[in-house]
């Protein structure tokens, strides 16, 4: 017994060898194949390209792309939709980088068909995430990796490109190149006419300006409740992602929470918890808060006091706390 207890260790350890060569012979299937695993890992890789700041760990980035990672994987496998998900978070905590442009083009190298619908407050934000999201996929970086994926040439603009793939060739036929899916970006109140998403996201659809204005919430909430919900393509798989910073009691966010609808995950993750600890959900993240803080490297105490002098208590309660009440 012991003979065969020895013989199956040194197989075993002669197929970790076999596939730490393999790897060190061809690291970049190594880091394509860390890649496809993790949404994060992606993220930090790719980051160069869309940001001239080192990247900086913090877990709620990484708590956030396993959000995203678990509906990417439920839209693309069809399954029946749980939940269309919320998420509150301060300005400045990397969620536009995360959510709009890194998260479409890492569902691409997996499920290239896959088609997205990203709104923000104005079309210029809107046109200028999907610009890095389309500058990233013909980055000579990710090329490297995903040759075989690229921007069809005649439906190329910011507001509107598609992805093609490219299959390797057989012998006697041409290389095959087969148009997949697509981004389609807009403004919160913009024409959605004609378009559909499997994965549709809202990346601040007020900005604090608007946020005062009766009108332009009202306008933000019809279009989110009428027009943005008719655009999956499939209505029971497709799937909304709202992320945002509160501003108003019925803001988007407040307005659509306000339903109670059981369909809804909501994700609140104040700046800081030791007058905000009340908004945080799901309560069991308080154990990553360091010092009472969300992000003690992008906003520190320093940072936050400094914004609540700009900001105003009502500002801050609602940018930082996520608890837009009138004081």
């Amino acid at each position: 017994m012991q003979e065969v207890t020895t013989s199956r260790r040194t197989k075993h350890s002669g197929q970790k060898v076999e596939a730490f060569q393999v790897a060190l012979q061809n690291p970049t299937a190594v880091i394509r194949e860390l890649n496809n695993r993790s949404l994060y890992h992606f993220l930090q890789h790719f980051w160069p390209i869309v940001s001239a700041h080192p990247f900086s760990h913090n877990w709620h980035i990484e708590y956030l792309c396993s959000e995203l990672e678990q509906i990417a994987y439920s839209v693309a496998n069809k399954k029946p939709k749980k939940y269309d998900l919320i998420i509150n978070v301060p300005p400045g905590s990397t969620k536009t980088i995360t959510c709009s442009i890194m998260f479409p083009a890492w569902c691409w190298t997996k499920w290239f068909g896959m088609r997205f619908i990203t709104a923000s407050y104005s079309s210029a934000l809107s046109m200028e995430s999907a610009e890095y999201c389309r500058d990233l996929i013909r980055s000579p970086l990710f090329q490297e990796l995903y040759p075989e994926l690229n921007i069809k040439e005649d439906k190329d603009t910011k507001s509107n490109f598609k992805i093609v793939k490219t299959f390797p060739s057989t012998p006697g036929h041409a290389r095959k190149a087969i148009a997949g899916g697509s981004r389609y970006s807009t403004s919160v109140g913009g024409t959605l006419t004609g378009f559909h998403g499997d994965i549709l996201i809202v990346d601040d659809p007020l900005n604090p300006q608007q946020a005062v204005s009766d009108t332009q919430l009202e306008t933000a909430n019809r279009w989110c409740e009428q027009t943005l919900s008719t655009r999956k393509t499939d209505k029971a798989v497709s799937t909304i992602i709202y992320i945002m910073q509160r501003l108003h009691q019925d803001d988007p966010s407040g307005h659509i929470l306000a339903k109670q609808k059981e369909n809804i995950k909501h994700i609140c993750l104040p700046g800081e918890i030791r007058h905000f600890e009340e908004k945080l959900c799901p309560s069991e993240l308080r154990q990553y808060y360091v010092d009472g803080l969300l992000d003690p490297k992008r906003l520190p105490w320093g940072v936050l006091m400094d914004l609540q002098a700009d900001l105003g208590q009502y500002g801050y309660a609602g940018q930082i706390g996520q608890d837009p009440t009138p004081p």
